[in-house]
């Protein structure tokens, strides 16, 4: 693999554990809020909770890791791309008109 790409897939791999980690988290935050009020979770109250709340900084902690592990992919596509073009020759085309 390509040096270039071995960094990218290296942080989408990064990202996408971190995403998993705080995804975890929060479903444990949660099951642990159902414990305490068990019909929160079924009223989608749990999604945003309380500013500063545990169960909100959760949320946000996880969201935020999806959006790094989605930017890291799309990152890592454009380098594949890039590495792609370099490799592939240009072809032109050169169309006369003789009239």
């Amino acid at each position: 693999m390509h040096p270039d790409l071995k960094a990218r897939r290296r942080m989408v791999i990064h990202a996408s554990r971190a995403y998993l980690v705080a995804d975890l988290s929060l479903r444990r935050a949660l099951e642990d809020a159902r414990v305490l009020v068990p019909d929160v979770i079924d009223h989608n109250v749990w999604r945003i909770g309380h500013p500063g709340s545990r169960i909100r900084r959760l949320y946000d902690e996880r969201h935020r890791a999806m959006e790094r592990m989605e930017v890291a992919r799309l990152k890592l596509d454009l380098a594949r791309r890039r590495l792609m073009e370099r490799r592939s020759p240009r072809q032109v085309l050169a169309i006369t008109y003789s009239g």
